[in-house]
C-alpha cells in the first residue's frame, strides 16, 4: 500500500458512508508528492477548474484563500466545539498575523486582505511527536509481551532482552538531526521528571543541567549508548532512514510522531505487527504518563466557484465532525481525526487509539512549557552545544556528566557576554 493510497482509502471510506446517507456520490482523486499537488492546485485555480472540495495543509495565509469559501459565516460553534480544543488554532486568522502581514512588505496581497477571525477550512486530522513504535514480532521473539513499557527503565530492560535474545538493536531514530532527540523525546522526559516548571527553569537559565534533578534525563541517553542499544550507524540516519530501518526489522523500536504510522504502513509493515506508545517516564517522575497537545495537520476547504457549494460544505462538515465518518476515515488513512471522539475513540485501530489517548483534549504539560521552548530553545545557543554533545555521547565519546558540564559552562559564558 503506498502512502497516498492510505489517505485515498480514508476518503473512499468516508465518501461511501456519505453516499449511503445522502445518495450523493463523491469522486476522490489524490496526487503525490506535495510539490505535484501544489502545482496541480495552482494550475486548476488559475483556470477556475478546482474540484468542489480540497484537502490542504492547516494554515492561514497560505495562498489558497482567493480560491476557497471563507467559512466563519457558514460554520457555527455546534461544529467548532466538537474538535480538539486547539484544532482550529492554525486555521483561524489571528490579529497578530493581520498586524504582521500589514507591516511586512513581502506579505502577499492575499495575506494583506485577510481579517482576524476568518477561516477557510475545517480541521481534518491532528498529529504530535513523542511516539515510540515497537515491532511486535521482534518483541515476542525475545519472549516478551508486546505491551507498552510503563517506565523508561522498563523500556531499557526490554531493549536489553531483545538485543540479548534476538541480536536486534533496541532503538533507531533520525539522530543525524542533532536536535531531534530533544524535540521528540528528551523534552518529554524532562517535563515529566520535574514538571513543566523544571524544564522552564532550565530554558530560562535558572537551573543547571548538572543539577541532580536534571542529570537523569541526560543519563537516559547515556544508558542507551553504554549498553549498545542504539542501531549502528544511527548518527548518519535521517528520519526517513530511521523509519526504513525499523520497517526492515533492523531495530526493535523507532521514535517518531503520530504521522509515522502511515509511513511505516507505506513501507509494507502490517498494522497488527506494530505497537505505539508515548515516551515513558523515568522512575520517580512527578508526571507518570505523557500527554501532548496535538497540532492540526490538514484541513478541508470548499471551492468558492463550486456549482455544488451547499453539498460540498455539507460533505466537509460530515467528514470532519460526524463521528462515523471521522472513524472510517481515520482507520483507513491511519491518522488521528481532529474530531474529539470521546468514548468512541475505542473504535479506532489499536495503534491509532494508543496515539490518540496520548493527545490531551485540554492544554497539557507541554503547552505550559511551550512558550519558553519557543522563546529560548533556539535563542540560547547552549542548546545547540547540547544537541552536538548528545551526538558525541551516542558515540561514547562523552559521559552524561561531561555533556551537562559543557552545557552549563556554555550557558554561563553566554550569560556573562550578554547572549
Amino acid at each position: 500500500m503506498d502512502m497516498e493510497s492510505g489517505i485515498h482509502a480514508g476518503y473512499r471510506a468516508a465518501a461511501k458512508l456519505y453516499e449511503e446517507k445522502t445518495g450523493i456520490k463523491v469522486k476522490v482523486e489524490t496526487f503525490t508528492p506535495d510539490d505535484t499537488y501544489r502545482q496541480k492546485f495552482q494550475a486548476a485555480a488559475n483556470s477556475k477548474n478546482l474540484p468542489d472540495v480540497m484537502n490542504w495543509w492547516a494554515a492561514a495565509g497560505d495562498s489558497i484563500e482567493n480560491s476557497v469559501v471563507e467559512l466563519s459565516g457558514e460554520i457555527g460553534d455546534d461544529i467548532l466545539s466538537t474538535y480538539y480544543s486547539a484544532a482550529m488554532d492554525p486555521i483561524i486568522v489571528t490579529q497578530s498575523q493581520v498586524d504582521s502581514w500589514q507591516a511586512d512588505k513581502n506579505a502577499t496581497n492575499i495575506q494583506k486582505s485577510l481579517k482576524a477571525g476568518q477561516f477557510y477550512g475545517l480541521p481534518l486530522d491532528i498529529g504530535g511527536f513523542f511516539t515510540f513504535y515497537g515491532n511486535k514480532k521482534i518483541i515476542e521473539e525475545a519472549g516478551l509481551s508486546a505491551e507498552a513499557p510503563q517506565t523508561w527503565e522498563e523500556f531499557v530492560s526490554m531493549m536489553e532482552t531483545i538485543k540479548e535474545k534476538t541480536g536486534t538493536p533496541g532503538l533507531v531514530f533520525g539522530a543525524k538531526l542533532p536536535d531531534l532527540w530533544e524535540n521528540w523525546a528528551g523534552s518529554a522526559l524532562s517535563i515529566m521528571l520535574n514538571e513543566p516548571q523544571g524544564y522552564i527553569d532550565l530554558l530560562e537559565r535558572n537551573s543547571k543541567l548538572s543539577d541532580p534533578a536534571n542529570l537523569p534525563v541526560v543519563k537516559a541517553m547515556e544508558t542507551l549508548a553504554d549498553k549498545d542499544l542504539l542501531m549502528p550507524g544511527i548518527l548518519s540516519t535521517d528520519i526517513d532512514g530511521a523509519d526504513q530501518a525499523f520497517a526492515a526489522g533492523k531495530a526493535a523500536f523507532d521514535l517518531g510522531g503520530s504521522f509515522t504510522m502511515s509511513t511505516l504502513l507505506a513501507m509494507g509493515m502490517n498494522p497488527e505487527d506494530i505497537i505505539a506508545f508515548p515516551v515513558p517516564p523515568l522512575e520517580g517522575s512527578k508526571i507518570t504518563s505523557w500527554t501532548t497537545d496535538p497540532f492540526t495537520l490538514t484541513m478541508m476547504s470548499v471551492n468558492k466557484d463550486s456549482k455544488n457549494k451547499e453539498d460540498a460544505l455539507d460533505f466537509i462538515k460530515f467528514l470532519t465532525a460526524d463521528p462515523d465518518a471521522a472513524i472510517a476515515f481515520a482507520n483507513a488513512a491511519y491518522t488521528v481525526p481532529a474530531l474529539n471522539l470521546g468514548d468512541r475513540s475505542a473504535e479506532l485501530e489499536p495503534s491509532l487509539k494508543a496515539i490518540s489517548d496520548a493527545f490531551s483534549t485540554e492544554p497539557g504539560p507541554y503547552s505550559q512549557a511551550s512558550p519558553a521552548i519557543n522563546t529560548f530553545r533556539g535563542k540560547h545557543k547552549e542548546w545547540e552545544v547540547y544537541a552536538q554533545s548528545m551526538q558525541s555521547m551516542m558515540e561514547k565519546k562523552m559521559s552524561a556528566e561531561e555533556v551537562a558540564k559543557k552545557f552549563d559552562d556554555t550557558m554561563e559564558s553566554l550569560k556573562a557576554s550578554g547572549n
